[in-house]
């Protein structure tokens, strides 16, 4: 079987489960590694944004890609935004592998250690998020199932055509600065393409937007069985954090 490449939609829609495995049938057919790592930054990126877990998606791919590969400079760029997938001894071996020194490391990442904090597992917005929006951004006396959170990020294409990406279930509490530094790593992926055209190629940052939608049925047995369908994920989502 030929596993066919992964897109944007993919990479910020799929359920968690499905996502892991498409990556690592991915690579296990490629052995594509600078695309696999691509795809993995892509997904740190929209773990920091979004309140679903994502966190430390296809960690033991990364782990054998970094530990028992060929050392590359997408290796020694990509390496401390994967940080927090290693044990500290793992971790030495991969900057030992990777650079001749600490000093050598030190001034390779000195350009993205500002930004890898907003990447890490630990910093990103969960599930539980969505009580303090309640509380922050709704009227109480609405049901908070009823909600959905999403950001309309607009960005360029290589020959400067706008397109909309929405990332869906977001934390819209997030400071703007945050936020566009996630959305700018994007446009460092060749990864997305459009007829051989690179479609994440500059955010336009004062056309991005949050937005807050709610829903509601008019049939009671419909409306019932839709705050039904939503607690139980909210509760399936809260258990697997």
């Amino acid at each position: 079987m030929t596993v066919k490449p992964l897109n944007e939609r993919q990479l910020f829609r799929m359920k968690r489960k499905n996502l892991e495995k498409r990556i690592n049938q991915y690579y296990l057919e490629t052995q594509d590694i600078e695309t696999v790592l691509d795809y993995s930054l892509a997904v740190l990126v929209f773990n920091g944004i979004t309140m679903d877990n994502y966190s430390f998606v296809c960690k033991e791919l990364i782990k054998e890609i970094f530990l028992t590969s060929e050392p590359s400079d997408k290796l020694r760029d990509y390496c401390l935004y994967f940080y927090d997938f290693f044990e500290y001894e793992e971790w030495e071996t991969v900057r030992k592998r990777l650079f001749k020194s600490r000093a050598a490391f030190s001034e390779h990442t000195r350009g993205i250690r500002p930004e890898t904090k907003f990447v890490r597992a630990e910093s990103a917005p969960t599930i539980m998020k969505k009580e303090w929006l309640h509380e922050h951004y709704l009227d109480d006396k609405v049901e908070k199932d009823r909600y959905d959170y999403y950001y309309e990020a607009i960005f360029k294409d290589e020959q400067g055509k706008k397109h909309k990406q929405k990332f869906q279930n977001a934390d819209i509490s997030m400071p703007s600065n945050r936020l566009s530094t996630l959305l700018t790593i994007l446009t460092r992926l060749t990864i997305f393409e459009k007829n051989g055209i690179r479609r994440f190629y500059e955010v336009v940052h004062s056309e991005c937007q949050t937005v807050i939608s709610h829903t509601f049925y008019g049939d009671k047995d419909e409306d019932a069985a839709f705050l039904q369908r939503r607690r139980e994920e909210e509760a399936a989502q809260r258990d697997s954090l």
